[in-house]
């Protein structure tokens, strides 16, 4: 046993080790994550698994970047706000397609290549239609923990959730005088769903941000550019 399993460790790389996190995570929840179990769902001793993360706070640095690396490229030459929307999307779609990776590792901090790419995707998009670089920055980070939080809520349920059946039922034994929306429309909240909450939000938020992307000053004088 201990040949073999040393043997099923010559092969073992760095992203095997964080897609089988990712996978054992999804499976049976955050708990389950410990380098021993890790070392078992790969068929290797847990110390074979130190040459290639230092720790399971690594571990969990690289499933957030795992998440991060399955961003497609955006088109290259997106205008800022289709850029910023695929960002957003991206980011809750690696939410729900991977909810409890997401939940574990939302915070986590990325360094690597990799998991950056999406980020300076989305700054160029900004700095070429006219945005600072840190501007671009400020508008990144209004947009990511946007989309961020929203997908977190998503993943652990919205405290006002009318649209299922035990959500709607809880808001209707509300007293209709103390909380006259929420006990009283349970019918109108139900028909708003995760996605058009979401959209609503990021559409309001992009066009709250545009001044920093595109200010008066600039605005005015693009139209006097065009106008000699």
């Amino acid at each position: 046993m201990g040949a073999r399993r040393q043997t099923a460790g010559r092969g073992l790389t760095r992203d095997a080790v964080l897609d089988a996190a990712i996978a054992l995570v999804e499976r049976d929840g955050a708990p389950a994550l410990t380098m021993r179990r890790l070392g078992t769902e790969l068929g290797v001793e847990a110390m074979s698994l130190y040459h290639h993360v230092a720790n399971r706070d690594a571990v969990l640095t690289g499933m957030a970047e795992r998440l991060m690396s399955r961003f497609p490229a955006p088109p290259p030459d997106a205008g800022w706000q289709d850029a910023g929307e695929w960002f957003a999307r991206q980011l809750r779609m690696v939410a729900t397609t991977s909810p409890q990776t997401f939940a574990l590792t939302a915070m986590a901090p990325l360094r690597s290549a990799a998991a950056l790419e999406p980020v300076e995707a989305l700054l160029a998009a900004l700095v070429r239609g006219g945005a600072s670089p840190d501007g671009a920055l400020v508008v990144y980070r209004a947009l990511a923990s946007y989309a961020r939080g929203y997908a977190l809520a998503e993943v652990a349920g919205f405290t006002v959730d009318a649209s299922t059946a035990a959500g709607a039922e809880e808001l209707r034994a509300l007293d209709p005088e103390a909380f006259p929306v929420l006990g009283g429309h349970v019918d109108e909240l139900g028909a708003v769903g995760a996605d058009r909450a979401f959209d609503a939000g990021l559409r309001a938020l992009i066009d709250g941000l545009t001044g920093l992307v595109d200010p008066p000053a600039a605005r005015l004088a693009a139209v006097r550019a065009r106008r000699r």
